[in-house]
């Protein structure tokens, strides 16, 4: 039940991560973007255009052609944020003759219209190029947007509009992408793009964290980034309240026990709000996931640790002392045996991480909250002691069993 706050060391929850860039040798390396006619609207505090390069760059894309109006020059380079001065982008005029300098047949991905879509849909787009090479595929688009494509294939056929393969967008619902039609659609975009992120976690979320904590965290986090309020400032406020936390449960008061359980539940939803909001501002940095991983991890220990002293504190019973011993080595084993089974990085080993992060989450503080008010502590401190190496020495086991069957099949 405890082993979830070594999950989060690997990425698995720290959404405050910068994404990794993961070119692939036969991804088009080139964005032809056509019509954005909104290049400069704000979503999050970060222009439209701005946030399809961020985008295309993560995905390992490296030229960035923008048709423009040389009147419009100006404006578009300010709209491209921190790309106004990359010497991959080009802002020229785009007609049926194609890119200056591009060869005909070059493997582009195409953004037509004000389009607005997750990095996971770039993802997909391109392993569908990838399976379909030389041919136009796309991802469709929601009623209402004829005019707007995210498709790939060679440049001639994006730009004659020749017939693609459209496929569904894929994990995170039918609100992405979307095409904004004019600045009032801009509160639209936001909303569809904040509701989207509990989808993007489902497969990697326990199930209260699927079914309750992201349904309240990203409307919460949809509010904050309309706020000056920065990702590490919620980190740190999360911080903060599971100290107090830890000491509320540490006392011999029944109320202030319920109370510290019942801020738990709050904590919890506020863990996956630090990560939602950052990927909404688009402000993912390295810096940001090892806080993450830092303070959850100082924070899930000082409660375990409040626990068993409330527990001591209202037993006198010393034994509580050597249960406290047990939990840290039990902690210290499972963060070998989870950053172990999470650090596989073959894709035969997708299905069994995801596993790991859902089982190893933070489920546990609901049955916290249970046990608070039922004045059950002392049941849980006995049953996490031990079952935290329980946990850790079965998941070693099944990881090096998964290893041995990965080497016998290769």
């Amino acid at each position: 039940m405890s082993a979830g706050m070594q999950v989060r060391s690997q990425g698995g929850q720290a959404w405050a991560a910068r994404p990794e860039v993961t070119p692939v040798p036969t991804a088009p390396a080139t964005v032809v973007i056509l019509g954005l006619s909104q290049a400069a609207t704000e979503i999050y505090g970060r222009p439209l255009l701005e946030r399809i390069l961020l985008n295309c760059q993560r995905a390992g894309i490296s030229r960035f052609v923008v048709d423009c109006d040389p009147n419009k020059r100006g404006l578009m380079r300010e709209a491209a944020g921190q790309f106004a001065a990359d010497p991959g982008l080009l802002l020229v005029e785009i007609g049926k003759n194609g890119v200056p300098g591009l060869p005909a047949n070059t493997a582009c991905v195409m953004v037509c219209g004000n389009l607005v879509f997750a990095a996971s849909h770039l993802a997909r787009l391109l392993a569908l190029q990838r399976a379909q090479p030389g041919q136009v595929v796309a991802l469709a688009v929601g009623a209402g947007a004829a005019e707007a494509q995210l498709c790939a294939g060679p440049l001639t056929d994006l730009l004659d509009r020749r017939h693609a393969t459209s496929h569904r967008p894929g994990s995170i619902g039918a609100d992405l992408p979307y095409a904004m039609d004019g600045r009032e659609s801009k509160s639209e975009a936001e909303l569809r793009l904040a509701r989207a992120m509990r989808l993007e976690t489902a497969h990697t979320d326990g199930f209260m964290a699927r079914w309750l904590d992201r349904r309240l965290s990203w409307r919460i986090s949809r509010r904050l980034a309309a706020t000056p309020i920065t990702p590490n400032q919620v980190t740190w406020f999360n911080t903060a309240l599971g100290l107090l936390i830890a000491t509320l449960v540490a006392s011999t008061s029944y109320w202030y026990r319920v109370g510290g359980g019942l801020l738990l539940l709050v904590s919890v939803t506020l863990d996956g709000v630090d990560g939602e909001l950052a990927r909404l501002k688009m402000t993912e940095s390295e810096a940001g996931r090892r806080l993450d991983v830092l303070t959850d991890n100082l924070v899930e220990v000082a409660i375990f640790i409040g626990l068993l002293v409330g527990c001591y504190r209202g037993s006198g019973n010393q034994a509580y002392f050597y249960l406290l011993a047990i939990l840290l080595g039990g902690f210290g084993f499972c963060a070998i045996s989870v950053n172990r089974a999470v650090s596989l990085s073959k894709e035969q080993f997708k299905r069994w991480i995801e596993l790991v992060e859902r089982v190893a989450g933070r489920d546990f503080a609901y049955l916290i909250f249970v046990l608070a008010l039922l004045n059950g502590f002392s049941w849980f401190a006995w049953g996490t002691a031990f079952g935290t190496w329980i946990f850790a020495g079965g998941l070693w086991i099944l990881t090096s069993l998964k290893l041995r069957c990965a080497k016998v099949e290769d």
